[in-house]
């Protein structure tokens, strides 16, 4: 149905070439990508501990995708 849709998240800024709305997330939401760069982050594990139930919409942070600082 939507093959090949591109999902963004709004108002995010590229940490590699400081775009603003480049960044995208892949279809299994655990990876952020820029179009405009090669700049690319995984989801660390202990943040896809974030369960929801399947008829509310998924929220994502960019900070998500950042380690978490000890």
């Amino acid at each position: 149905m939507t093959k090949n849709f591109i999902r963004f998240i709004a108002g995010a800024v590229c940490p590699s070439c400081k775009e603003i709305d480049k960044i995208a997330i892949t279809s299994d939401d655990q990876t952020i990508y820029c179009l405009n760069c090669d700049f690319k982050e995984h989801k660390p594990v202990e943040s896809a501990t974030n369960q929801s139930k399947p008829d509310e919409p998924q929220v994502f942070n960019i900070e998500d995708f950042r380690p978490k600082k000890s």
